[in-house]
């Protein structure tokens, strides 16, 4: 997708770029900015209003700390300290003893008490309401005391001490640190992309640094039952299984998202008797015929699939963009069916709600609670939308936040200011912190809530053009936002008094203990043969020429310069011609990335193609070479074919690398 009208959420037709930027226009001009602050970060920022900022004495964090009373001098943690825990916390104890390895260097026993000057001490005190579930109270005097009515303050408290120590020993004082939103959310939308667990890991690192608690991800299960929806991308359960098992040892939950019943051409693509019919008889393999029993059955599978790993508390069905470039009036039988079930006066709009309101229902007969996006309620209906379903809201409609927060409804903000969308828009994050934003302000205007609806905020990642960008660029490039982001949802006074500043703390802070390197590269640039299962992999002379596999090959057509990337991956080129594998030619997503399994790799002429990036990943017996981009490994199927395939797929994947001319 090229074009501003084109630029949208990553479907064939999804959130258009024309109305983020509206958007966010409105949210700045309701924080008392001029829409000049589209401009970009270096443009002026005279008419932010002042925000408030923590008190000079207070330890730079961030999130900055709710308030700070010091003390007198620090505390060293000195070689014999130790972490004493109560029952509640131990799990918290051993994972900050983890942490404490990679900052000092050295194990960190965790007993069970008493507790000695200069520990570092959990206890949970139940009594404790006034912290909630998540807030905690530090205390840094002989020792430092962490106190919180649950396990989750405890964790926090443990992330403050971490943050400390990035400065050296720890203050001497005391807080009282409550988070003002409960929900402090990222979302991925991994739907034509595949995020490695690398990253995810990564990612739920920093969260939990930041003090961010919910990762909501869109992303496709691999399916038994409907084996013909596993085109690529798609997770394995045992992947997501261990992607929710490290999120829930961080204290995130995880929200899973299948859309429907827009953008679910991913699902729906094989199946065009669950389509929706235009009036000419054309199925729309974006939309599911939400009058057709099979595609309701259908989508209940899906939505079982995703709870069978997913078991937290909530599923997300998007629900948005139905009639994205088109309209109601282009399905007449949407209204038909509306009519025959409510009666002459309702609308082809209710036939959507209907659909919405059946699945919450399903979904509340598994345990857990709805959410959509909110642009579908245009209030074109008469059947009303559930109550108990969360609206996540993040563009202006005909029903306000505020109304939808009158009616009862709980009301995340999702606004697009936060939007990340890979290869193409960023958010504003310097506006956005000298504003002072927080989740209060919306999309459409700055709320009252004096019901605590508004259940938090959230910064969501999308892949539009994620062929011109690959993953280790998106996580750099997330850095300061996702922390302006943290500061604003936790609700505490701003660490420092500029952006400016800000960047600096957040670059000295750094990443999360255990975040480890942002990439890796095994193999040094040098020449070697690369072989696999079945014979040397070769290149041909001609670009556009597949790659290949030869038992036999001379070396002057199985010689490759590894050549390491700036951005952590390597450009694998043909020593004798001087072309670059890739991945380009064959059957391309909607973001215009060959998705397709078994696509053949070939030899191109070098250019800036994210798609001739490749990443090493160590397996036994040699390397597993994978597209930065197609997120697919090469495969040697056959002894004449180099292919792309999953990783859980491909069979010959397995690459040996013998270097023939040195390190470069």
């Amino acid at each position: 997708m090229t074009s501003h009208e084109d630029l949208r959420r990553p479907r064939p037709a999804g959130r258009s770029l024309g109305r983020v930027t509206t958007a966010i226009a409105t949210l700045l001009t309701c924080a008392g900015m001029t829409a000049t602050a589209l401009a970009g970060p270096a443009a002026a920022d005279d008419t932010a209003p002042a925000a408030p900022t923590a008190a000079a004495t207070a330890p730079a964090l961030i999130p900055a700390l709710q308030n700070w009373a010091p003390g007198s001098g620090s505390l060293h943690l000195g070689p014999d300290f130790r972490i004493d825990t109560d029952a509640t916390g131990e799990a918290t104890a051993r994972l900050l003893a983890d942490n404490l390895y990679d900052v000092l260097g050295r194990h960190v026993p965790v007993v069970g008490g008493p507790a000695k000057p200069g520990d570092i001490v959990l206890r949970t005190d139940p009594s404790r309401t006034e912290l909630g579930t998540e807030g905690y109270q530090l205390t840094v005097g002989t020792e430092a005391q962490i106190t919180g009515a649950d396990a989750a303050g405890l964790f926090y408290g443990t992330r403050t001490v971490l943050q400390m120590l990035s400065s050296g020993d720890l203050p001497a004082g005391t807080t009282t640190d409550v988070p003002a939103s409960r929900e402090r959310a990222v979302g991925v939308c991994a739907c034509y992309t595949y995020n490695t667990d690398a990253w995810f890991t990564r990612l739920i690192k920093d969260m939990a640094y930041l003090k961010l608690n919910t990762l909501h991800v869109e992303l496709k299960v691999k399916n038994d039952e409907y084996p013909a929806v596993n085109t690529f991308s798609y997770y394995t359960k045992p992947e997501i299984r261990r992607l929710v098992a490290l999120a829930t040892k961080y204290h995130i939950t995880v929200i899973p998202e299948i859309n429907s019943p827009g953008h679910v051409d991913p699902y729906v693509a094989p199946y065009p008797d669950l389509q929706l019919k235009n009036s000419a008889g054309t199925p729309d393999p974006t939309r599911l015929d939400i009058t057709n029993p099979a595609a309701f059955s259908f989508f209940t599978q899906l939505i079982d699939n995703d709870l069978s790993v997913f078991p937290g508390p909530y599923f997300h069905m998007g629900a948005d963009e139905y009639m994205i470039n088109s309209a109601y009036s282009n399905y007449p039988q949407l209204l038909a069916y509306a009519r025959a079930k409510f009666g002459a006066n309702a609308t082809p709009q209710d036939a959507y709600i209907d659909f919405i309101n059946r699945i919450d229902a399903y979904v509340r007969s598994k345990g857990k609670t709805l959410r959509i996006w909110n642009d579908g309620l245009t209030g074109a209906n008469t059947v009303a939308l559930n109550k108990d379903i969360v609206i996540e809201h993040w563009l202006p409609e005909k029903q306000t936040t505020q109304q939808l927060l009158d009616a009862g409804y709980q009301v995340m903000n999702a606004t697009d200011a936060w939007y990340y969308v890979r290869g193409s828009y960023q958010p504003d994050a310097q506006r956005l912190y000298n504003s002072g934003w927080t989740p209060l302000t919306f999309a459409d205007g700055t709320v009252t809530d004096p019901a605590s609806r508004v259940t938090g905020a959230e910064y969501m990642v999308w892949p539009d053009n994620y062929g011109k960008e690959n993953e280790n660029t998106t996580q750099q490039r997330m850095f300061v936002s996702l922390r302006a982001f943290a500061q604003g949802a936790w609700g505490s006074p701003r660490p420092t008094a500029d952006y400016t500043g800000f960047t600096a703390l957040a670059n000295t802070l750094g990443h999360a203990p255990g975040y480890g390197p942002q990439w890796v590269q095994p193999l040094p640039a040098g020449t070697f043969q690369v072989r696999g299962t079945g014979g040397a992999l070769t290149a041909p002379a001609t670009a556009g020429s597949p790659l290949a596999i030869d038992p036999n090959a001379p070396a002057d057509t199985s010689t490759w310069q590894l050549q390491p990337t700036t951005d952590g991956y390597y450009h694998l080129v043909a020593a004798g011609s001087g072309l670059c594998a890739d991945v380009s030619r064959g059957q391309m997503n909607n973001m215009r990335v060959v998705e397709q399994a078994g696509a053949a790799a070939t030899a191109e002429t070098c250019g800036t193609s994210e798609s001739q990036k490749w990443q090493l990943e160590p397996v036994p017996g040699g390397y597993r070479l994978v597209d930065a981009i197609t997120q697919q490994a090469l495969d040697a199927t056959d002894p004449a074919a180099v292919v792309q395939q999953p990783r859980d797929v491909a069979v010959h994947d397995v690459w040996r690398f013998a270097a023939t001319g040195g390190a470069a």
